[in-house]
């Protein structure tokens, strides 16, 4: 694993502007790129000494940088994880709506009177077809509401490989003339549900939904302050696809003289969890595939008396 720093910053009250960073950092595109604005966006690994020289720059000028920073994962480390967190939230392209807008029809009677936790879809997805120019690009696509979307040719790899955990239905796109046709994604339907996460994973239990304790869970940190940790004894069951027990979010209401009222809008989500497996299946192999992927991959860390802290599998 390796730790990534990235700043972006005004470079026009530096003392030499661009060139002075540049003559630091060098002028590969995939460490520094400059606008015509005049900003710079550098990306460099938290250890290497540029970066502290860039910072002593930066400070000297009196700018202050927007910083991110985020984990790499190795292959080895991705290949050796129990399960992996299915990241859809950056792939706005691959991304379309639907809901009970579109004819799309859900049961409320199990689902939590307070947040909706357990709303269950219960007739085949339509998505909205205007939106769907972008997402024709993408293997994997998936809804405002995290339902997921395989490409057909992926979904005959997973079924042929006998994939455990999800169903696929046919899904259809409704356009704005009224016509709907058929699509050539299928929603991935998951049916296993993990056990409760590790309560290192950090999860703000303030926000917890008091009724059902299982909705609007919100993560505390982001990025590399965020690993979704599972304990060991609670990986025995696992399928190929999984949702987790929580479901995220704080915005579901139950309306009890509309029940079915923000079923298919904004309610709290479950996350996705698959295996390297189905992650081998459906990740593009080339770089110019893994830019249409449309969903990213990073393993769940685990917890057990054998470790004092939470590790990575190797």
């Amino acid at each position: 694993m390796k730790n990534y720093i990235s700043l972006h910053f005004d470079t026009r009250d530096i003392l030499g502007g661009a060139d002075a960073i540049l003559g630091i950092t060098g002028r590969k595109k995939d460490v520094a790129e400059v606008f015509a604005s005049g900003n710079m966006h550098l990306t460099l690994e938290e250890h290497d000494e540029r970066l502290a020289k860039v910072r002593a720059l930066l400070e000297e000028a009196g700018e202050k940088p927007l910083i991110m920073s985020w984990e790499e994962y190795s292959e080895d480390e991705l290949q050796a994880a129990p399960l992996l967190s299915v990241s859809l939230s950056a792939w706005t392209k691959a991304r379309t709506t639907t809901g009970s807008v579109f004819g799309v029809t859900y049961d409320v009677s199990d689902a939590c009177r307070t947040c909706l936790t357990g709303v269950r879809q219960t007739s085949p997805l339509v998505v909205d077809g205007n939106a769907m120019l972008d997402v024709n690009k993408h293997r994997v696509a998936h809804t405002t509401d995290k339902n997921l979307l395989v490409l057909d040719t992926d979904v005959e790899k997973l079924l042929a490989a006998n994939v455990t955990g999800a169903n696929f239905w046919p899904a259809t796109a409704k356009y704005k003339s009224g016509v709907i046709g058929e699509i050539r994604w299928q929603q991935a339907v998951i049916e296993n549900v993990l056990p409760p996460m590790a309560a290192s994973t950090g999860l703000d239990e303030t926000l917890k939904c008091p009724t059902c304790g299982r909705g609007r869970q919100r993560a505390v940190g982001s990025g590399r302050d965020l690993h979704i940790t599972y304990r060991r004894e609670d990986l025995k069951n696992l399928c190929d696809f999984n949702l987790s027990w929580e479901w995220f979010g704080d915005f579901g209401k139950y309306d009890p003289d509309a029940p079915d009222k923000g079923a298919s809008s904004f309610r709290p989500l479950p996350w996705i969890f698959v295996t390297p497996k189905v992650m081998n299946l459906i990740r593009g192999k080339t770089k110019k595939e893994q830019n249409y992927q449309g969903c990213g991959f990073f393993p769940i860390w685990i917890e057990d008396d054998t470790h004092d802290k939470p590790y990575l599998m190797t």
